[in-house]
């Protein structure tokens, strides 16, 4: 007689299910290395028990980057999730938040930077870990060092610590990635702000497969 895979224990299930659904990078839904060859994401479509048991696995321990997507591609996303997939995601990779500078003393963060983490705070409860990248530390030092205030540094990093910590109640990790990590104001004041600060390296990779994309349903 053939086995009932729902049969298996549930801690063999589960096992198997990160066999299938996890992976050891980011998920880049938008232009991400392609895993169709790494993962098996049709284990979704099977039916509604198979959906909701590995459902939590898939969202709650993968990391999405949403680092190249644009405001309106990420609140699509997350709104095609469904709100209880949302919640349990707990790491995001997104974009360092982008200035406005205006005159001195005058720092607004950009409105698509305010509009992804809205996004982000209305549906990612309880997520636990963010990591943000910018490629341009220097540059940012150096245009806010222009504006001739000496707390424009601090007032900027203060209004994206704010925009970060308010994203969810349970976000106990801010890590900043940073390709450029040489001694400066700017990253001593990152780091006064309780942030984790890593150099790494720009990656390049390809789009995702549209089979993952497909999958990603309430």
């Amino acid at each position: 007689m053939a086995a009932n895979f729902l049969d298996l224990p549930g801690e063999l299930r589960n096992r198997i299910y990160k066999l299938c659904l996890l992976h050891k990078e980011p998920l880049a839904l938008w232009t991400g290395f392609n895993q169709r060859h790494e993962l098996c994401p049709s284990i979704l479509r099977a039916n509604k028990t198979l959906h909701h048991e590995a459902s939590s696995l898939f969202y709650a321990y993968n990391c999405f980057d949403f680092t190249i997507a644009t405001p309106k591609q990420i609140a699509l996303f997350l709104r095609t999730i469904g709100r209880k997939n949302a919640e349990y995601i707990q790491h995001l990779y997104v974009e360092f938040p982008r200035f406005y500078y205006q005159e001195p003393g005058d720092i607004t963060v950009s409105d698509d930077s305010i509009s992804i983490f809205s996004s982000i705070q209305c549906s990612c409860a309880n997520l636990s870990t963010l990591t943000a990248f910018t490629s341009s530390a220097p540059t940012i030092e150096f245009e806010l060092n222009e504006k001739d205030n000496p707390g424009s540094i601090y007032k900027a990093l203060k209004l994206v610590d704010t925009l970060f910590r308010a994203t969810s109640p349970f976000l106990k990790r801010i890590i900043v990635g940073v390709y450029d990590d040489r001694p400066s104001k700017f990253i001593t004041e990152m780091e006064n702000c309780g942030w984790i600060i890593k150099a790494t390296k720009i990656q390049f990779s390809l789009p995702l497969s549209s089979e993952l994309e497909l999958s990603l349903c309430p």
